[in-house]
């Protein structure tokens, strides 16, 4: 009889204030960006945050961010690091510029700024689990809770390495099925199910999320600047 997993470590949540200047951090490293392009976009609106005296933004942390184009929009990027080598607060302003710079590009120029939606998360331990093979991980697998990341060989790299994917937990909400949910993050990381799924392996984790629009909307109130709350839900989440 194999050995049961070991539970999976989900990072201690961070305080809302903390939340509310990481956010910040993102959109205002994107906005700096896209002014080396267009300087117009420093008119872009930030809204505003105050840094808290918070010593987890200087903490060692696995991060991913995030962008969409709309709430309910699959995402234009993400991009993170699944071991904890740069700062919490480091680590968002290291990936918001890179996250936004994938194939859907267009959608984070400036005459879309006020639809793109910034999100963050923050990634526990990852463990590996004793299964292996694509029905056996199905089995196993909880959705909406399970973070995962698949590859044949599951370095423990810095980066994510070839033929490796990574998916946050919200991502089941596009696939909530186990099964189909990792046969397409195994072509995501160019695997084959009906080649690669016998000798499949992967790594799960629990993370914490939050996003929130760039911009606030204009009627929000008398003040237009004034930042929407973050989404602490961990409704939004990607392939990456």
């Amino acid at each position: 009889m194999e050995a049961a997993d070991p539970p999976a470590v989900a990072p201690v949540p961070l305080a809302e204030a903390s939340r509310r200047w990481l956010l910040f951090v993102a959109r205002r490293a994107l906005r700096h960006a896209m002014a080396q392009r267009d300087p117009a976009a420093l008119d872009l609106p930030l809204g505003s945050a105050e840094r808290p005296d918070d010593p987890r933004l200087d903490a060692p942390a696995r991060v991913y961010v995030s962008w969409y184009d709309g709430a309910q929009a699959g995402p234009i990027g993400s991009l993170g690091s699944l071991e904890p080598w740069l700062s919490l607060e480091q680590a968002v302003a290291r990936y918001a510029v890179p996250a936004a710079a994938g194939p859907r590009l267009p959608a984070a120029r400036a005459a879309r700024w006020h639809r793109l939606v910034g999100e963050i998360s923050i990634l526990g331990a990852a463990q590996e689990l004793v299964v292996h093979g694509l029905d056996a991980i199905s089995a196993a697998l909880v959705p909406n809770r399970d973070g995962v990341i698949l590859g044949r060989g599951l370095a423990q790299a810095v980066e994510v390495p070839r033929q490796q994917a990574v998916a946050l937990p919200s991502a089941w909400r596009h696939s909530p099925r186990p099964r189909d949910f990792l046969v397409a993050l195994m072509r995501t990381a160019g695997l084959a199910p009906e080649h690669d799924g016998p000798r499949l392996r992967v790594r799960t984790f629990l993370a914490e999320s939050f996003a929130a629009p760039v911009a606030a909307p204009v009627a929000a109130g008398p003040n237009p600047g004034e930042q929407v709350q973050p989404d602490s839900s961990g409704l939004l989440a990607s392939l990456a």
